[in-house]
């Protein structure tokens, strides 16, 4: 979506920039957390 025309001219630019900044942050918080699948599998292990 990032690199798509269409959705800024749909969006308009100040929306379509606000969205991305937006789900970029909502994405960086999210790969921030340790799952439960990534305690079994990698916490024996160390």
């Amino acid at each position: 979506m990032e690199n798509s025309e269409l959705v800024a001219e749909t969006l308009g630019e100040h929306v379509f920039d606000f969205f991305l900044r937006n789900k970029k942050a909502e994405w960086n918080s999210y790969r921030r957390q340790v799952t439960p699948y990534e305690l079994q599998r990698y916490l024996p292990t160390l």
